[in-house]
């Protein structure tokens, strides 16, 4: 090749403007190029169409005229031959391009307006297909194209490939951009309609755990109403026996009719009578400590050291009237004290959870010596293990993997909210610190194992304040 092209050919593939990415600065590069190096007075890029049925002026560099911005287009019906040699990507060179078979249909609508004497196309090619040509023309005077120049336009019209790779890539990056930009903002108002979402769920975490509290108050204050109204009936009938005894030695006594065997007989009558009244007004009493000690735990949690068994023990005496119904009897086994330190609250929770639970699925409507039993084991690694056991009709494999499950309940036609372990799960793992697992066997019952902290994670926390 011709030094002086090669020269320019150089100083065109070293220039930062084919890698910047702006392909119309690199198509003037490529075409001033052209006009440089050929010595020719009009040069133009032009692209076919997706369908290659026409094809259009990107740029057109004529040294007699201005640039402009109008882009020329050539159809293919129009000149079927013209595209045609263009379909076998082959260069075009025409010397006289009026009367050269690829370029004569161009004489009267295009070559003669502009005084076009010679053309040479050269094909562009970009990833594997021609995508257009680079188009040089010489005006006035007929010129005879030369090997080296069809392979300088050729090496150009490869240049153009890079700056067109150059000009992808930062298109490609300036939408990698935006999309990140869109990304990182979608991302902040995904996390804030998360963080709404999260304090929603947890408003309605509390208050669900609050209307199961109230719901166990509930159960807890209608079986302890109805416990107690029976020993205070009791202790009224009595009272009033002891009352009509009374009058009726008030009446003796008035009519100097009142014997020894009498008097002695009214006292023993008046005796039982109030024993009766005393060990029901006792039982009545000590109904009412319980609840009011498991109520008060029941609606705030407060750390505090417990003994686990005297605990449970208070908090299903409260319980009896409710079990009572079911034919339930509980059984505490503890081979040695143990205290926790723990919130005693979400303890009675969990517990009342766990037996109103039992009664509810376990125990079959008219079922007798139902048991529910409460073991407690000190494990030697700063906790403690404590199952409740009872002695119902099991639960299935599947519902097994399901029980925790908010809402997920096998007595919704009964009135079931599927909430009860559903708030035990999360009162031990978030409150309590802990652990719970269910293990069943059909007609043989249900044990579910909780695992506690000796010192919940709260009391830490309080400790290092």
């Amino acid at each position: 090749m011709d030094t002086t092209l090669e020269n320019i050919l150089l100083h065109v593939s070293l220039s930062p403007v084919l890698d910047s990415g702006d392909s119309q600065a690199a198509e003037l590069l490529l075409l001033q190029a052209c006009l440089n190096g050929l010595t020719i007075s009009r040069v133009s890029l032009w692209c076919f169409d997706d369908n290659r049925e026409l094809i259009t002026c990107e740029q057109l560099i004529d040294i007699d005229l201005p640039l402009s911005t109008e882009k020329s287009v050539f159809y293919r019906q129009d000149l079927p031959v013209y595209f045609n040699a263009l379909d076998h990507q082959r260069v075009i060179r025409a010397d006289d391009a009026c009367n050269h078979p690829a370029t004569k249909e161009f004489t009267e609508s295009y070559l003669i307006p502009a005084n076009i004497m010679s053309m040479l196309d050269v094909p562009i090619r970009f990833g594997g297909k021609m995508i257009g040509i680079i188009c040089c023309e010489q005006k006035d005077t007929l010129k005879h194209w030369t090997d080296d120049e069809t392979y300088f336009v050729a090496a150009l019209a490869d240049l153009y490939g890079r700056a067109l790779t150059a000009s992808q890539k930062k298109k490609y990056q300036q939408q990698l951009e935006v999309l990140n930009q869109q990304l990182e903002q979608r991302v902040v108002e995904r996390t804030k309609q998360l963080e709404k979402h999260i304090h929603e769920l947890q408003h309605t975490q509390a208050q669900l755990v609050e209307s199961e509290k109230m719901a166990s108050l509930g159960t807890l204050v209608a079986g302890v109403a109805h416990e107690v109204n029976t020993p205070l009936g009791i202790a009224i009938t009595a009272n009033s026996h002891c009352i009509e005894l009374t009058d009726k030695l008030q009446e003796l006594l008035t009519s100097n009719t009142l014997s020894r065997s009498k008097l002695e007989t009214t006292i023993m009558a008046l005796r039982d009578s109030h024993g009766v009244i005393e060990r029901t007004l006792n039982r009545s009493a000590e109904l009412v400590v319980n609840f009011k000690k498991t109520a008060v735990d029941q609606s705030s949690y407060d750390i505090q050291t417990i003994n686990l068994a005297d605990y449970i023990h208070t908090l299903v005496s409260t319980l009896e009237p409710y079990t009572k119904a079911y034919n339930v009897n509980h059984i505490i086994e503890c081979d040695q004290p143990v205290s926790i330190t723990t919130y005693p609250g979400a303890i009675a929770q969990v517990i009342t959870n766990l037996v109103i639970n039992a009664c509810i699925h376990a125990f079959e409507p008219g079922q007798s010596d139902n048991q529910i039993v409460f073991s407690i084991n000190k494990n030697l690694k700063n906790t403690v293990e404590l199952t409740v056991k009872d002695s119902g009709k099991g639960i299935e494999k599947a519902e097994q993997k399901r029980i925790f499950e908010p809402f997920y309940t096998t007595k919704r036609s009964n009135g079931g909210s599927g909430l009860g372990l559903a708030i035990v799960y999360n009162l031990m793992a978030s409150t309590l610190g802990g652990a719970i697992s269910v293990d069943s066997i059909i007609g043989k019952g249900t044990c579910f194992r909780l695992t506690l902290p000796n010192i919940c994670p709260g009391a830490k926390r309080s400790a290092n304040r």
